[in-house]
């Protein structure tokens, strides 16, 4: 079953050439530093990219009291354990954007606990900060490792060479478990290609 510890150990095997660890609790240079770098760097990845498996569409909740009404016409409460927002819109008008290769999103202000907009009955398209292994892609669990590797190469290795092949690899391989999560998506929210993309010339 797949767990922050084994994709700790694929980082430090596969990447390190390193030993393996059995918890992060361990009194080990690995243990330390995969404690130290691992949740860290599994935000990090999900801040990035709008992942299939860590994606939530749902009704934002307005709030009754809004203490920004001069700027914005509705007051909603942020969603918890949220990673990043994609999109705050109408369901409707976001799909009618996408199709037509426009960002769905709308403007916004977002605080530590509220979400202002001016849009009604407001809907979200978030990336929720998911923490169960069990939940995550192949792709982006390959990615997590490497990225892991990459950080914690210098002091667990002291060797550079093995610095410069774990980043390269991490950046090869986000690049391929983005392309593969957006081939994933329905076709009709294709259309929309997320700037990463587009740079990359898709």
């Amino acid at each position: 079953m797949q767990s922050a510890i084994a994709i700790c150990n694929v980082a430090l095997t596969t990447y390190l050439g390193s030993r393996t660890i059995t918890a992060f609790e361990e009194s080990s240079p690995e243990a330390e530093q995969c404690k130290l770098h691992y949740d860290r760097i599994r935000r990090s990845l999900l801040e990035r990219w709008p992942w299939v498996f860590a994606s939530r569409r749902e009704k934002l909740v307005e709030e009754t009291l809004n203490d920004r009404a001069g700027a914005w016409s509705y007051r909603y409460a942020r969603p918890g354990h949220m990673a990043a927002i994609r999109w705050v819109n109408d369901v409707t008008a976001a799909r009618m954007a996408m199709q037509m290769g426009q960002s769905p999103d709308t403007l916004r202000e977002v605080t530590a606990d509220s979400i202002y907009s001016d849009v009604p009955g407001a809907v979200i398209e978030y990336t929720r900060d998911v923490t169960d292994p069990t939940v995550f892609s192949a792709g982006f669990a390959d990615t997590l490792a490497a990225h892991l590797a990459a950080a914690i190469a210098m002091p667990i290795t002291r060797d550079a060479a093995k610095v410069t092949g774990a980043k390269r690899e991490a950046t090869e391989l986000l690049d391929q478990a983005m392309v593969a999560d957006f081939n994933s998506r329905p076709a009709t929210e294709q259309t929309f290609y997320p700037m990463q993309l587009r740079v990359r010339g898709f």
